[in-house]
């Protein structure tokens, strides 16, 4: 009788052992909930931290505005009025370029265009002193009946410059023409052999028209007040 109450006793030990080791007890469950909690309050955190760096910042004033004392090779690049138009003359040489009045940084471009219709975004690199491309632009196919595209609107830009160029290589009014050879200065689009179903080499040649864009605008980053 005693025996057997022991072994019972022994039993039970053991099954409660197993049960110990097997199940996580209450006290280590409710550390990892915390942990898990804790863990998601951080990222919350984290992301609202962020969310409201973003919302704290916002775009500068056009600072390619003449009032900045920015210069340009046209007074109508930068007059802050997109009515009135900077042109250069027909060559294939045509670059409308600004200089602000100190190296500034540069995250947003527009570009309100008259006629262009390819052209190349540039920067003077101040650690180089070279001109350096950061967009090769040529304009949308479908204008809606329009001969030219009216905006362009470079943002997420990263660089800081004291000069920005539009590089001109064509605009809706230049004009290609044919021609049996080149001259020197010829601007060659490309070469063919054939005119009309006939063999006939000839090259490709630019007839560069006057270059137009009614204003363009820059910014940089700034904290909200």
């Amino acid at each position: 009788m005693g025996t057997g109450r022991i072994g019972s006793i022994e039993i039970g030990k053991q099954l409660q052992r197993i049960h110990t080791k097997h199940t996580p007890t209450t006290m280590s469950v409710w550390i990892n909930t915390v942990s898990i909690i804790s863990l998601c309050c951080v990222c919350l955190s984290l992301n609202a931290c962020r969310l409201a760096h973003v919302l704290s910042t916002q775009y500068s004033e056009n600072i390619a505005r003449a009032k900045y004392g920015t210069e340009s090779n046209h007074p109508g690049l930068n007059d802050g009025n997109t009515e009135t138009v900077a042109t250069l003359p027909a060559a294939n040489v045509r670059n409308f370029i600004i200089r602000f009045a100190d190296v500034h940084p540069v995250r947003k471009i527009v570009v309100h265009n008259g006629n262009l219709f390819r052209f190349e975004m540039e920067y003077l690199n101040p650690d180089t002193g070279k001109w350096q491309a950061f967009k090769n632009v040529i304009q949308r196919r479908n204008l809606e009946g329009k001969r030219a595209q009216p905006i362009f609107e470079f943002d997420r830009l990263n660089f800081k410059t004291q000069m920005i160029r539009i590089n001109v290589s064509r605009t809706v009014d230049d004009i290609i023409v044919n021609k049996f050879t080149r001259d020197p200065g010829d601007k060659i689009v490309n070469q063919r052999r054939e005119l009309a179903g006939q063999y006939l080499p000839h090259f490709r040649v630019v007839r560069p028209s006057v270059a137009q864009v009614r204003e363009i605008e820059v910014y940089h980053l700034t904290q909200k007040k």
